[in-house]
């Protein structure tokens, strides 16, 4: 399981993620970052099912911060998963330009995912990808099955 997660959201995040106990981490934005612009950036995380960072993650900060990111589930390695991650936070607008956009953002995708073609979900979703977007008091689940988006709410136990 990866977790994408949004620096600019969750403070101090480079600084936490240089001693977690994860099997690895990587800057979604290419190249060497300013240290405010590294402290912004969004990372990618490959968790590790019983770490403390995992616990933390999905306890302090899924309570604590709104919007924080997404995790995904997927047969893709970390680096494999890094590139796809980089490749969707860039996108082209009808004029040609480049814009960033990120699509980590839960409010986004629950707009956007539904109104896409297949050869578009096909863009967002890698293979064997599933993308959840934790909250509060429910997750929202998104696969394709069967070439179509599916949506699943799972309110949380409390």
């Amino acid at each position: 399981m990866h977790a994408v997660i949004d620096g600019a959201v969750v403070a101090g995040l480079p600084d936490k993620l240089k001693t977690a106990d994860c099997a690895g981490w990587d800057c979604l934005q290419r190249g060497a970052l300013a240290p405010e612009a590294a402290q912004r950036a969004a990372y990618i995380v490959e968790l590790l099912p019983d770490a403390a960072f995992t616990g933390w993650l999905l306890g302090e900060v899924n309570a604590g911060f709104d919007g924080w990111g997404v995790l995904t589930t997927s047969r893709q390695p970390l680096l494999a998963m890094r590139e796809h991650s980089r490749d969707l936070a860039e996108v082209r607008t009808p004029e040609g330009r480049r814009r960033p956009w990120r699509w980590w953002d839960a409010e986004l995708l629950d707009t956007l995912l539904p109104s896409l073609t297949p050869p578009q979900l096909d863009a967002v979703f890698a293979p064997g990808q599933q993308i959840a977007c934790p909250g509060k008091v429910q997750w929202v689940w998104w696969q394709r099955l069967d070439g179509v988006i599916d949506r699943q709410v799972r309110e949380l136990q409390g």
